[in-house]
């Protein structure tokens, strides 16, 4: 769905608010509260009373849409405009667009992004495994006899994502951030929980996180970096053009970002990156927005606090 006909389609704030109580309620509303059926809409207002309970609700309680100020058609806009950047769009630039300010440009997106932590995909066929480490350079010194070589890797002081990806036309990713030194662990979980180990075949590098217990699990193929990049065609460059899509976006969009929200602009890229041949992921995400408890109320921009990233 491009910008015109989400125009077309949703023109006003009843419009809007009619396709939400259709994707979470369908022809049968539920109070949000008790849910209970017997509930009379107002005629006079864009909500519902309650007749057991005798209070009114919205449809986006629960949601991420709750308390908002911000017109729907806006957020239908925002939306839009996310899942069109392949590469991230920053709040500033988004709060141009919507002509609205920073914090509420932000306090959107964040939002957005809840609804797009989706880690439930089943992998199986070829997975190729690996880690990457998100982070600034440290300043170089004036004088060149003072610079150091800085380490890379395990050894910077960065952050570290792990993730799956299926070798395949429209395969799935799964990324995920961790601390250090439990890279081995959280492998472990993501692949017990969302990998078809009897079905599958795992291509990993050389990393020491892959230990035996991989080996106990599923066949595992290893691709010594040292010597090949690629052997008969197993390699391990597909999650590692992911990682240069998450690398590229937050060096060019987002310039610095928090750790603290380090694994929603992960589910964002990622889920771009799932739906990437889906015509239907508007709808798709918005009953995502829709379905569960996603909102986080108290995410808020600390002011004055530098990156750490």
């Amino acid at each position: 769905m491009n910008i015109h006909e989400i125009y077309k389609t949703f023109p006003t704030q009843k419009d809007c608010l009619n396709h939400l109580e259709y994707l979470r309620w369908k022809d049968e509303p539920v109070c949000v509260n008790c849910g209970s059926t017997n509930v009379t809409k107002f005629k006079s207002e864009l909500r519902w009373h309650c007749n057991d309970e005798n209070k009114s609700f919205s449809v986006l309680k629960d949601t991420i849409f709750e308390g908002t100020r911000l017109p729907l058609q806006k957020w239908f806009y925002a939306i839009h405009l996310m899942l069109s950047a392949k590469k991230g769009l920053s709040a500033m630039q988004l709060s141009r667009n919507l002509d609205v300010s920073w914090n509420t440009a932000w306090y959107t997106s964040m939002r957005i992004r809840c609804a797009m932590q989706d880690q439930s995909y089943i992998l199986e066929g070829i997975i190729q495994s690996d880690s990457t480490y998100i982070g600034g350079k440290p300043r170089k010194t004036n004088k060149k006899v003072d610079r150091i070589k800085h380490k890379r890797g395990k050894g910077a002081d960065k952050e570290q994502i792990i993730g799956y990806i299926e070798k395949k036309p429209n395969g799935k990713v799964i990324a995920k951030h961790v601390k250090k030194d439990t890279e081995t662990l959280e492998l472990l979980n993501l692949l017990k929980s969302n990998i078809k180990a009897d079905r599958s075949v795992l291509i990993t590098d050389e990393g020491k996180e892959y230990t035996q217990e991989f080996d106990k699990i599923i066949q595992r193929y290893m691709v010594k970096h040292k010597d090949e990049f690629s052997s008969y065609g197993l390699n391990t460059n597909t999650i590692e053009s992911f990682w240069a899509i998450i690398k590229r976006g937050i060096t060019g969009q987002y310039h610095h970002l928090s750790k603290r929200y380090l694994p929603f602009y992960i589910s964002e890229f990622a889920y771009r990156y799932n739906n990437r041949n889906n015509k239907q992921m508007f709808h798709d995400l918005l009953n995502e927005a829709v379905e569960d408890e996603k909102c986080f109320i108290n995410m808020k921009p600390k002011k004055g606090v530098k990156s750490e990233l």
